[in-house]
Formats: structure tokens, sequence, C-alpha cells
């Protein structure tokens, strides 16, 4: 007996132990989620697992309960087996104390254990060697706390019910588990046994129901899809059964059963059904935009008790009722939250931010099944709601990822991280990258587990660009931007854009980058533009023509943000007139601008490129509202050169000038370059002469063969060369040679798309 209780000490001394301190629910939360509940969770100030528990890989789980529909007692017992990942001396899972348990059963044997810390401890000796199979068979009774488990009866519809609702800790509540998101279960059988007059309702296909003694019938679901510990449910209810099919094209002519039990009432079946009917739709077309429905071998269904909200139980969502955006984000849990989970729980915005996105998707793809809804309001809502409190991060920091109301926050987990997700499609100005970035993620984690990191490099990687900002500012960062905008409408015809930023969170997120639209309003009709801001008080110029009589922030709802002040500017911004450069007989680039409108101009900084994209500081020139001005620089190479002037005024904003070209002759190398490569019908090249003559143009494919020669006559400087006469050769690798009257040659490898 010493020897037990000093095990299970120095078990209690290696666990982990953190706060769990629970605010009552976010009212955000409530309307659309499945976390009403929240409140009744204040049962304990600590949670804590034991490094010991990541010794086992969990394969499979069999749960053998007997639960009565308007109960919260259950009985039964539950099987997990388990590859051992390192030498295992103890098997532990997590387990509420209030549950009884009556005994365990490792690999057949029947063994002594301790309980304590809402965990069930079992020595094991000798230690069970890596590779091996262990086998927990847990015999168990009890009443599951109200948080864990919902019973009751709905008065309306005659509807008695009781169900499990294990997210985001309280699997343990009702059955022994490993609450461990990485560690997702290979398979289950869950078996639920219940008076003869009830339906039982839980994930995967139900394989087979079987009579037992005293009118009972036991219902055996099985599943054999990866699922996470808080995925695993079942409902128990007087219950009538009503069946839809969903045809997606990917599998077609096959088709998924969607299967409901709801309550077995006419009337609030018929106030239900045409909602219910839209099921299939949104599976239907959730498949098209994310790919197949993740466990189309199986089912989807929904299983109805008062839960306060939806939950996304694996396969079938337990629901309090039947709305259409309801429907719509439980269902888009299943690819956004089971079929690929939430590494941790910080970042949670992967299953809750996408399901709520689910709903404005619906909407837009699918306007026919809600007549009724304006996708405009519904996102200025969702903006209106997030933009309640200035701050808040997506991103759940470790301090709360044991705070549900933090975790579930409908503001920031379910708002904003739908929100930022319309930016981030927004940002990429490309839906079919957007989706199929989208897709890409649910192959690369299917059946798995991901965090926002992993999210973001699979969209990179589709879009070909860096997402850092982006993510530093919506994700991890706090706030959103209010926009001050000046217009300014110049005698030419065109107008200027200032467009300055004030951030809620100026201390953590101090200002926005990326794409934004301004609609520039006239009475000759509206204009809407794309900037691509970077920094704050940036300037845009645009042909305009028409009398301007107003700006709109973001007319199409992309972004979080509020608008400042409107002011139609009078002082015109500056302006050059010219730009213009050359070399001189010593290698020098002697560089000339005019300008006017100086007054708010202080620096001209002159930079040089080798290749039109990296740009390097040559020089500063002081603004001395001079008619004119001129600035020598040696350049550090030879050949083509590229300038322009950041032009800065004495607040810090800045504009650039257009890029010119000049050609230093000294050292003169030859050049040619084919833009774009790939090249489609017509191929662009670029070449550089330092006199005028003629060149050669062949073209030989991938044997050798000379296919294509051209003899074209170019000016001194540089050329641009389109040869038209590719569209009949094959899609492959050929070789561009070019040849001058000097003899200078150059070879480059192109690819015809």
């Amino acid at each position: 007996m010493k020897k037990n209780l000093l095990f299970l000490a120095l078990l209690l001394s290696s666990a982990i132990t953190y706060a769990q301190l629970l605010p009552d629910e976010d009212p955000g939360c409530r309307q659309k989620c499945n976390h009403a509940h929240l409140a009744s969770r204040l049962y304990d100030i600590n949670y804590q697992q034991y490094a010991s528990m990541d010794k086992y890989d969990v394969k499979y789980l069999k749960l053998d309960i007997t639960v009565e529909a308007g109960s919260r007692f259950i009985e039964g017992n539950a099987l997990t087996v388990a590859r051992v990942l390192q030498p295992l001396d103890s098997f532990i899972t997590e387990f509420r104390n209030n549950m009884t348990v009556d005994s365990v059963y490792i690999n057949g044997i029947k063994r002594s254990f301790q309980r304590g810390a809402d965990h069930i401890f079992v020595p094991l000796s000798p230690a069970l060697p890596t590779g091996s199979q262990v086998s927990a068979l847990v015999f168990y009774k009890g009443t599951a706390s109200s948080g864990a488990v919902f019973a009751g009866t709905v008065g309306s519809s005659g509807l008695t019910y009781s169900a499990s609702l294990s997210e985001s800790y309280q699997a343990r509540e009702w059955f022994p588990a490993k609450q461990i998101l990485r560690d997702k279960i290979d398979s289950a059988d869950i078996w639920i046994t219940t008076s003869d007059f009830n339906k039982a309702g839980s994930n995967g296909l139900l394989v087979n129901t079987v009579a037992k003694p005293n009118n009972k019938v036991q219902y055996q679901w099985k599943t054999r899809y990866p699922m996470n510990y808080y995925l695993p449910s079942f409902s128990v209810g007087n219950y009538m059964e009503y069946l839809n099919y969903a045809k997606p094209l990917a599998m077609a002519p096959d088709s998924i059963l969607v299967q409901h039990y709801i309550a077995n009432d006419v009337n609030y079946f018929n106030s239900v059904k045409t909602n219910l009917d839209k099921t299939p739709a949104f599976i239907e077309k959730y498949s098209e935009l994310f790919g197949l429905y993740p466990f189309a071998n199986e089912k989807y269904g929904h299983a109805q008790a008062s839960i306060g909200g939806g939950m996304e139980h694996q396969t079938m969502s337990t629901m309090n009722s039947f709305g259409s955006t309801l429907i719509a984000h439980e269902l888009g849990h299943q690819w956004w939250g089971d079929n690929v989970t939430c590494a941790t729980w910080n970042h949670i915005w992967l299953n809750e931010g996408f399901a709520s996105y689910c709903e404005y998707l619906a909407i837009e793809k699918r306007p026919d099944l809600f007549p009724t809804t304006n996708l405009a309001t519904y996102m200025q809502n969702v903006h209106n709601s997030v933009m309640g409190s200035p701050g808040g991060s997506v991103f759940v920091p470790d301090a709360s990822i044991f705070d549900e109301g933090r975790i579930f926050s409908g503001r920031l987990s379910y708002n904003k991280g739908s929100a930022i997700i319309h930016t981030l499609r927004f940002e990429l100005q490309d839906d079919a990258v957007f989706f199929q970035a989208l897709q890409d993620y649910q192959v690369q984690y299917k059946d798995s587990v991901a965090t926002a990191e992993d999210f973001k490099l699979v969209v990179e990687t589709r879009a070909g660009r860096n997402l850092n900002d982006f993510f530093n500012q919506w994700y991890y960062g706090e706030g959103y931007p209010t926009f001050n905008v000046t217009y300014i409408k110049e005698p030419t015809d065109s107008i200027t854009l200032i467009i300055g930023e004030n951030t809620s969170m100026p201390g953590i997120t101090p200002f926005f980058k990326g794409y934004f639209q301004f609609t520039i309003t006239s009475a000759q009709g509206d204009t809407t533009v794309l900037v691509n801001l970077a920094t704050n008080n940036q300037q845009f110029r645009f042909k305009y023509n028409k009398v301007p009589t107003g700006i709109i922030v973001d007319p199409n709802n992309w972004v979080l943000n509020q608008t400042g002040v409107i002011t139609n500017g009078t002082v015109i911004p500056l302006q050059l007139t010219s730009f213009t450069g050359k070399t001189d007989d010593n290698c020098n680039s002697i560089l000339n601008w005019k300008a006017i409108n100086e007054r708010a101009q202080t620096t001209y900084i002159v930079e040089y490129s080798a290749d039109g994209v990296s740009f390097y500081t040559a020089g500063e020139v002081d603004g001395t509202v001079a008619p004119e001005y001129q600035f020598t620089f040696k350049p550090p190479f030879s050949g083509l050169q590229y300038y322009r002037l950041n032009m800065k005024d004495s607040n810090g904003n800045h504009t650039y000038s257009n890029t010119i070209q000049i050609i230093d002759r000294c050292g003169y190398a030859f050049q040619v370059t084919i833009k774009p490569n790939p090249v489609r019908e017509v191929m662009k090249i670029n070449i550089t002469l330092p006199v005028s003559g003629s060149a050669n143009f062949l073209i030989y494919n991938s044997t050798g063969q000379l296919i294509y020669k051209e003899k074209r006559t170019l000016n001194a400087g540089i050329n641009l060369v389109e040869l038209d006469q590719l569209q009949p050769l094959a899609h492959g690798v050929y070789l561009l040679k070019v040849q001058d009257e000097q003899g200078n040659k150059v070879s480059q490898k192109f690819v015809k798309e």
C-alpha cells in the first residue's frame, strides 16, 4: 500500500499544471456555435496532464455504453488499443473523478489502479517495450457532468434527449480519454444501448442494431477514419429518422448518405425540413471548393439535442436547431477541424475561423438557398462584431489555451477569424489560387493536425509569395485600421489619393499593409481603384477625367476597417515633368530631372539597380525648388542600368518616380533577355546593342534541329523584339541563339507552353 501511494505521488509531482479560469461565455458565440454552455464549466481551476501519456499512440477506441434519454448516467466499458512508443511502465489516461471505475484490464489481465487528478493510473511491471501493443479495458459508471453530457426534454416538440459534447477538454467526463490533439484515434466502434423506443446516433456508419433483454436495443456504429479525442459522440432520444443524399461531382454517380435524427413531431419536422434539405447542396458545394467530403465512405448527419448551438461531431453534428448558417458552419467543420484539426488550441482559428467563413461561402455560392440574406450586410455584421473592441488577436496565446471563453471567443476566433480569411482571399487577388491552396492544405494534412504556420506555408507555396506581413498583422497582431484619405483632382486628367492610417492598437500593430480598394464617387459615375499600401500617407495617382465628390473606403467589405476623415485636398502634390539619363565619356551615369509643386518636398533619393527589381541607394539630393536637378554617379557595374527617384517630403511620406534605363558602353556586354519565360504565342526579347545594326535570331529544338531563323535591324541601346510565329511550336524546351554584326553571341533556353 505504501508503494502504491508513493507511485501515485511521483506521478502527481510530474504533472504539468495549467490555470483554467473560465469567464462567462462570449455572447457573440452563442448565436452560432457549440459552446454556449461554457458558463457551466467552472468546475476546476487546474488542468493536469502527464508526460508519460505521450509514450503511447492511440490506434483504436471501442465504447460500449448504456445511456437513456433524459439522463446523464452512463454505464459500460471503454477499450483503448495503442502502440507503445517508449518503454511504458505505467498506463495513464484521463477520467473525471466523479465517475466510478469498477475495474481495469491491461492486455486482458486485471490490474490494480489508482485514481487522482481526474486520471486513472495503472502501474505496469515489467514495462511494455517500444513497438508493442497495449490494450486498456476500463469498466465504469456514473453521472457525467452537465458540461459534457446534456439531457432534458423539449416541451414544444416532445423530444427527450441525452447527448455528449467533449470540446475542448470534456471527453474525460464521460469516457477514459487521452486528450492530446496530436494523437488522433485511428478508428473506433461506438455501441450504445438504450430503450427500444429511442434511437442512438454516433460517428460513422450504423452497422447493426441488436435487440437486448428488458426492451433494450444496441446501436452499433463504426468509423474507420482517424478522429480527434473530442469528436466521438452519442446522441440518444425518441427520434425520427429522415434521410437525404448528396451527390458531389467528384464521386458521381455515387452519393453520400445524409442521416438526420430529429424530434418525432410532424409540425417540428415541417418547420425544419426546408433547411435540412439544404445539407446535400452544401456538401456538394464544399466538395467543389475544398475537395471531396472527407468521410464520403461513411455519412454526414445531424442529431438533435439542446446543447445551445451545434457541435461538429465527426460525420454527425449534434444540433440545437437547424438554421441555414448553423448547418453550413457545422458541416464546414468536417473539413476544417475534423479532417484537419488544429495541432494546439492556440490555432483554433483553423477550426472555427474557417467554419465561420463557410457560412459566408454558402451564402455567396448558393444565394438561391438564402433568398433573404444580403452578402454585403452579412460580412459588415461580422466586421462590426470584431470592431466592437479595439484589440485581441486571432492567435490564442499560451496563457489562454485552457481558458475556453478565450478559445471560443465569438468575436476573435469566429468572427475575426472568418474576416481575415476573407481578407487573405482578397490579398491573393486570385480566387483560383486561394481555393486551390485550401484544397492543398486539406490534402497535405488529411487525417492529421496542423498549425497556422503550416497553413501559411501551404498558401505561400501555392501563391508563390511571402505572407509574413499578412499573418503578423491580422493573425498574430491586434486591431484594425481607420483610413484617412485626401483626394486631389489635378489640372491634368488624373487624381491623387493620399492614404493615411490610424490603428486601434498602435502599440501592437502600428500599420496594416496590403491591398485595399477605394471608390471615387462622381455624378458621372463611380470608379473603384486598387492600391497596394506599403507606408503611411502613401500617394497614388490614377488617370481620372471626372469630377470627384467623395471617397468610399473598402466598398466591398474585403478588409476589417473603419473610415476616418475624407478630405478634398487643394495642395497639388509634387510632379516630375521629366526624368532622363545618359553616360559620359568617363563611364559616369548623368541623371537629370525637373519637378513642379515641390512645396512639401525635401529629399530626392537616387536609387539604382542591375535588374530593375532590387534597388540600392546611389545618393541623395536636397530639394531646393530649383527648376531642374542633375546627379552624377559611377555605377559599380557596366551594361544595362536602371534608375528611379524615391521622393520624400518633410513628413516622411514618399512616392517613386518612373524607372528609366541607361546603357553604359564602358566594358559593354552583349545582353539578351527573354521575358516572360515560359513563352506562349509571342516571344518578347529585350536586346541591347552598343551601335545600330542587325542581329540574327535562331531557334533550335531539343534535338538540335534549326526550326526558326529571322534577321532584324535594331537601334543602338535597348530594343524590344517580338517573335510572333511561335504558336505552331509544340510544348517543350527550346534554345534561342542571337548574334549581332560585331560577332557577339548569346544562347538562352526557353519553355514553350
